[in-house]
């Protein structure tokens, strides 16, 4: 799972006998694993005969992420660890659930509340992208499914990348383009500039230049793992996920500590027969020994020895003749604990087929705009065509007394004087004809918060903030309109003059 932090997130509990609940929230950038400090304390009691306590707590987080592009083109998430613990009327805990989960800038419509990003390798809407010819573009890619990229021109692969998972927030997203997931520059010439080099510009240059197209591709295939939701939310030890741990081990945040007796740890989670499922789990604070995954009760060992700390995952098929629980077989001598436990249902490959259409525009400068979208993802989109910037400017006034002791004045000075100038600028840029897929993006950078243009200079890229003015937006088609065209109006995110104190 994930947290969507533009919409409304709940985490609760409705256990018998509970009078009230406490919830430690921490919220991080780095490896799951980094011990944090919580940031959030929250408690509410239950009403009445009602044992239901709910904590709504997206807005919270979104404090601690706040999405930045100066071109370069980077993950931003962070861990979320919820801590619950419920108490009696008598101030017994009575149950403790933590929960360690991914968190976007991300968000759902109304019609999708059971929306969840983790499915989505490929983190835009659209299946048809139109880009620059000459310029390389970017497709933000969600690292969670170990996904593969392929980008084709023409039928032959120009590039294919393989991403892996991490436990890091900044590789959850990855921005892929045929130059791999970690350049940022968009052109020869910013390529030029980027390495160090100098761009001289001549007759002979522009004419090999031309005859060649960087970044051509006109097809992309996105092929990764497809999961349904966790059978086993990763609430690690704790109640109510019931595991059968003996008097030695103990819980303690959530992890199951072992100090040395062999046993078997026993889950209540019933795989169904013939199905496939995955399963993941942290080994922590490792010691010494060794760990056994075990199907069921019959002894299958899915993993073989497990001696070092890490995250480990196996992908399995019930296909005994009984369902059995889930077993972590635990020899003696190992000393450690295991954490973050998860399972999910597996549905096999999944694959995203992205259509590239290259434009060539001769005539007008085209604009890349840069917004958050509904995944909480950088994406980029051209505007192809007419661009016209203005300037608004906002003033005061005052009538100045010019003239002196003696009575005489200076016909050069200004009688009605201007102070407090700020000038306000904004563009509008026009897309040119694109096809109805792009109703989806540009609905989705309407809805964005922040949004940036790119201005090509000769010293390289110059990122502009910039806020969508254009406030209202009537979708287009092919069947009511014959062409899909939108003109938006900007407004440049800062005065003209730096005032900046």
């Amino acid at each position: 799972m994930a947290i969507n932090l533009r919409s409304p997130y709940y985490t609760g509990t409705a256990i018998a006998n509970t009078a009230y609940a406490t919830l430690d929230i921490t919220i991080w950038e780095g490896l799951s694993t980094d011990v944090v400090t919580a940031q959030y304390n929250l408690r509410k009691s239950v009403v009445g005969t009602d044992v239901t306590v709910y904590f709504e707590i997206s807005e919270l987080i979104r404090d601690y992420i706040d999405i930045t592009f100066d071109g370069n083109y980077t993950g931003q998430n962070v861990w979320v660890k919820t801590v619950q613990t419920v108490y009696n009327s008598s101030n017994v805990v009575i149950s403790i659930a933590p929960f360690t989960q991914i968190a976007y800038d991300s968000y759902s419509y109304f019609e999708e509340p059971e929306f969840n990003i983790v499915k989505n390798s490929v983190l835009i809407d659209n299946r048809e992208i139109f880009a620059l010819e000459d310029n390389f573009f970017r497709v933000p890619i969600n690292t969670k499914n170990n996904p593969s990229v392929v980008f084709y021109n023409n039928s032959e692969i120009v590039y294919s990348d393989t991403l892996t998972n991490s436990n890091n927030s900044s590789n959850q997203i990855k921005y892929i383009s045929i130059n791999g997931n970690d350049s940022n520059f968009d052109t020869f010439f910013e390529r030029v500039v980027e390495s160090g080099g100098t761009y001289e510009d001549n007759i002979c240059i522009q004419s090999f230049i031309n005859s060649y197209s960087i970044g051509q591709v006109d097809k992309i295939i996105v092929s990764a793992d497809y999961y349904g939701n966790e059978l086993i939310i990763n609430g690690d030890f704790a109640t109510p996920y019931y595991w059968s741990i003996e008097a030695s081990d103990t819980i303690s945040g959530g992890k199951l500590n072992i100090s040395g007796v062999g046993t078997r740890k026993s889950n209540s989670f019933i795989p169904i027969v013939g199905k496939k499922y995955v399963l993941t789990f942290d080994i922590t604070d490792y010691t010494s020994g060794n760990i056994i995954v075990f199907d069921g009760s019959s002894g299958v060992n899915l993993s073989g020895n497990l001696n070092a700390t890490g995250t480990y995952t196996y992908t399995y098929t019930q296909t005994q003749t009984a369902n059995n629980g889930l077993n972590f077989f635990v020899p003696t001598g190992f000393v450690g604990s295991i954490d973050n436990v998860s399972i999910v249902e597996s549905f096999g490959i999944k694959t995203d087929t992205i259509t590239v259409k290259t434009i060539e525009e001769c005539k007008y400068e085209p604009k890349k705009v840069t917004f958050i979208n509904k995944f909480g993802a950088l994406q980029d989109m051209y505007f192809f065509k007419k661009s016209v910037e203005k300037m608004v400017v906002e003033k005061e006034s005052y009538k100045s007394n010019i003239i002196s002791s003696l009575g005489t004045y200076n016909p050069t000075n200004h009688v009605n004087r201007d102070f407090n100038v700020i000038g306000k600028e904004s563009i509008t840029l026009s897309s040119g004809f694109l096809s109805e897929e792009y109703n989806e993006v540009f609905k989705q950078m309407m809805l964005s918060e922040k949004v940036w243009v790119t201005n090509i200079l000769e010293t390289g890229e110059q990122v502009v903030p910039i806020n969508v003015k254009t406030s209202e937006i009537t979708y287009k088609t092919s069947l009511n309109n014959k062409l899909v065209e939108y003109t938006i109006e900007f407004d440049k995110s800062f005065d003209t003059i730096n005032n900046i104190r």
